[in-house]
């Protein structure tokens, strides 16, 4: 199983996703292998070769509440090179061969983006909501 955990270490509660990464990864639970990026890039799109389960943690400005939800192939055809969303990713690993047998984001909603390396109180108790989230769906994966 793979988490990857996205954001700007710089830009407050945008960092939410790494942290729950860096939480992740500080458990060092067996079958997870962990990665904490500033965005999703093809250069991923190999680790998501033959995993049970892909997990894609974010910030998010358009939702309301934590969601947990699958990730769908984009079949738009517009992939940029340089940065992706999860779908997109996604897209590009299958196109490859590389496709996981389920992809999942878990989008924290963030308010707090200003410029700063501290989480918001908001955004820290997000942090440890996503977090039991996550071991939920890796445990479910096993």
């Amino acid at each position: 199983m793979l988490v990857i955990g996205v954001g700007s270490l710089l830009r407050t509660d945008d960092a939410v996703g790494r942290v729950v990464a860096d939480r992740l990864e500080a458990l060092h639970l067996d079958d997870v292998e962990v990665a904490s990026v500033h965005q999703l890039t093809p250069e991923l799109a190999p680790s998501f070769d033959r995993r049970r389960l892909v997990v894609i943690v974010d910030a998010a400005v358009d939702v309301s509440e934590l969601t947990v939800s699958p990730i769908e192939i984009d079949r738009s055809g517009e992939l940029m090179t340089h940065h992706l969303g999860p779908a997109g990713l996604l897209s590009f690993a299958a196109k490859l061969g590389w496709r996981p047998e389920r992809a999942v984001a878990v989008r924290i909603p963030v308010r707090d983006l200003e410029i700063g390396t501290e989480l918001s109180g908001e955004g820290a108790a997000l942090v440890e909501q996503a977090l039991t989230e996550v071991r939920a769906l890796l445990h479910a994966s096993r």
